[in-house]
């Protein structure tokens, strides 16, 4: 967790920034830092997880989630804004590389890591009891997850198991 914060933190900054490092700073789990964006990703993983300790499968999203369940789930605000700051991350990546600024990248995860985290205080994944928009709720999670641990694998910062 400490390295992915020290990395975080200088790569936040564009390359002409002047940075006064403060370590309490960069190891808090509040505000754009490493470990927030880190435990959005393990919280992601630990919804996932604890559907497998309860003995259910994770859902075969492509025959579970027609076009006709995706357009009724993306109905709401909330998850339509999800899905469309999480399908982002090539064009983080792909600005990042065009200008030579990482922290295109690390701005794109902190986003990313906020409205995961308002997706979570919103929706009770796990305890939801209609199937259709359980299986969507998981599948927003499991895509979130994918793609936030792609971001931070992009900055180089492990993502540990748990937190």
């Amino acid at each position: 967790i400490a390295v992915g914060a020290l990395r975080y933190f200088m790569l936040k900054f564009t390359r002409n920034s002047i940075i006064a490092f403060d370590l309490s700073e960069a190891l808090s789990f509040e505000g754009e830092t490493g470990p927030y964006v880190q435990y959005a990703a393990v919280r992601a993983r630990n919804i996932l997880r604890t559907l497998i300790g309860r003995g259910l499968a994770l859902p075969d999203f492509t025959s579970a989630l027609d076009a006709d369940s995706m357009a009724r789930q993306l109905a709401s605000e909330d998850c339509w804004q999800l899905l469309l700051a999480a399908s982002r991350a090539d064009l983080a990546i792909q600005r990042a590389v065009v200008s030579g600024e990482p922290s295109h990248v690390a701005r794109y995860a902190f986003q990313l890591a906020q409205a995961f985290n308002t997706f979570y205080h919103d929706y009770r994944v796990l305890d939801e009891q209609d199937e259709e928009k359980r299986t969507f709720l998981l599948w927003m999670t499991d895509y979130f997850r994918a793609q936030l641990e792609r971001t931070l694998g992009v900055l180089g910062i492990a993502l540990p198991e748990y937190m």
